[in-house]
């Protein structure tokens, strides 16, 4: 094997492809919660996270009457660190024989934008499934980010550390509007000199690639079952979806034709055969009853998300070094807010192999501490 680049051989060398700022805007991983990362030491791979109960208005006492308590059952979200993402490539002689700077822009940024980019969308995913949500299909503008604010207010969301997470589409959109654009009116040239949206109406505002059009391949289905559904239901078999290309996921929002006043729902998770969509399970629950075959229909969008940092829990974790007696070199490193292990090792064939993996999970946890501004897709 022609080795002319013995830097290659390092995993210290392949961690430079993080610090390369061409791989695009994903950092949803430093904005929400990772305060469970510290609990993993003792806790395994899966993390009980509490969540805060509503007790209502304080009671009416006068000292020295009897004290009747209220007893609290501790509701938890469950963080499993259950999803494990790597990539691996295989370098010839003739790869090796470039440059660092080309090995790095060729092959090494690329790789580490496959891993971010899985986690980013996988807490994307999670911030979806919330009842609280604008209406902009029509068109985003200055009011729904109001509305956003205020429908987090309405939840008693705190104002602290509220963020704006708004996909290249929506900037666009947002950037050419005079509350932005002109400086008599939002205070700052950042929108017309650097084409950066400061913080407004309560929020920083960022933006994220993971946010992009996702239309599932069939939009419309029906209820399957003979009796149909009852007032209060949140899960449904249905049929007639041929989506198995690009699938109904989390997140999607949804209507039924004879529920009153086609309220939009959100899939929570839902079940396939034969890789089409058969049960969809959603929230908010049914407020009619619905007729077997009445049809469903899903409604492409993608969403800017307004959320606080606890609405979400984060963990992370690498992977164990290998002992260096095994052929493979590998470290630790914190990437991107990331701990990325990075394994250099040769294969039977003397090409040189290097992999970054992770081991990560995600949960909402206050799915109220979110607002979703939904765009046409």
């Amino acid at each position: 094997m022609s080795n002319t680049n013995i830097d290659a051989l390092y995993p210290e060398f392949w961690a430079g492809a993080w610090d390369k700022l061409d791989i695009g805007k994903y950092g949803l991983q430093n904005k929400v919660n990772r305060d469970v990362e510290i609990m993993l030491a003792n806790a395994g791979d899966t993390i009980n996270v509490p969540i805060t109960p509503d007790l209502g208005d304080a009671d009416d006492w006068t000292p020295g009457d009897a004290i009747t308590a209220t007893t609290i059952t501790q509701e938890t979200a469950q963080v499993v660190l259950n999803k494990s993402k790597k990539m691996t490539i295989a370098l010839t002689g003739k790869e090796l024989s470039l440059t660092p700077y080309k090995l790095i822009e060729k092959y090494g940024i690329p790789m580490a934008k496959t891993i971010i980019k899985a986690v980013n969308l996988d807490i994307y995913l999670e911030l979806l499934k919330t009842d609280t949500w604008v209406d902009a299909i029509s068109g985003i503008d200055e009011n729904d980010i109001v509305s956003c604010k205020t429908a987090l207010s309405l939840n008693e969301i705190t104002d602290e550390g509220r963020s704006l997470i708004v996909g290249p589409d929506d900037i666009d959109t947002l950037l050419k509007l005079d509350a932005f654009q002109h400086v008599n009116i939002s205070g700052t040239n950042d929108a017309m000199v650097e084409g950066l949206l400061q913080r407004k109406f309560g929020f920083d505002i960022f933006e994220n690639n993971i946010i992009s059009k996702y239309t599932p391949t069939d939009v419309a289905g029906a209820i399957d079952n003979g009796a149909g559904y009852a007032i209060g239901a949140t899960t449904i078999a249905v049929d007639a979806f041929n989506d198995d290309v690009n699938p109904i996921r989390a997140g999607d929002i949804f209507i039924i034709a004879d529920e009153s006043g086609t309220p939009y729902h959100t899939v929570i998770s839902t079940t396939t055969t034969t890789s089409d969509t058969t049960g969809i399970t959603f929230t908010p629950a049914l407020t009619d009853a619905t007729a077997d075959d009445a049809v469903v229909t899903v409604t492409p969008t993608r969403s800017a998300l307004g959320f606080v940092p606890s609405a979400a829990a984060f963990a992370a974790r690498s992977y164990a070094t290998l002992p260096s007696d095994v052929g493979v070199s590998s470290s630790v490193l914190n990437l991107a807010g990331l701990p990325i292990r990075i394994s250099v090792f040769h294969d039977s064939k003397l090409g040189l192999n290097v992999q970054y993996d992770l081991l990560y999970g995600v949960k909402t946890v206050n799915s109220d501490r979110v607002c979703r501004i939904l765009c046409a897709a």
